[in-house]
């Protein structure tokens, strides 16, 4: 499993506008500048959380993107299965597999996939811009 461009954009553009979440509205070019991100690509990415609903867009004058819900109540999981779909480390279909590859998928990366899925359907928005490592990045 990795995480994409999408994915790891995505996360950051999040984590950016909780950061500055009094600040009301926040320009993408904003964001793109601390973050050091394209900004054409972060307009992309914006759009699938828009549509996603984890983001809402004002437009006009001192306009931009600001978080929908509170960063308390996202989870990370829910960020990365919109922006990547599902994560799983099995890369072949059901069905599709030769019997070693079932018996690997069912014994190895099921298990595996679970616990991912639980570690970050546990970490919410707000865990990240509050943990200690954070603030030393931004």
């Amino acid at each position: 499993m990795k995480i994409s461009t999408r994915g790891r954009y995505g996360l950051r553009l999040l984590v950016d506008l909780a950061e500055h979440r009094n600040e009301g509205p926040v320009a993408l070019s904003q964001v793109a500048r601390r973050q050091e991100l394209s900004e054409k690509y972060l307009q992309q990415v914006a759009l699938m959380l828009t549509r996603g609903g984890f983001l809402t867009s004002v437009k006009g004058s001192g306009g931009g993107y600001q978080l929908k819900g509170n960063p308390e109540k996202i989870a990370i999981y829910d960020v990365l299965d919109l922006l990547e779909g599902t994560i799983t480390f099995a890369e072949t279909a059901p069905g599709q597999e030769s019997a070693i590859e079932r018996v690997i998928r069912l014994h190895f990366y099921q298990n595996l996939d679970q616990e991912v899925r639980k570690v970050f359907e546990n970490i919410s928005l707000a865990e990240v811009t509050r943990a200690e490592w954070f603030t030393y990045m931004i």
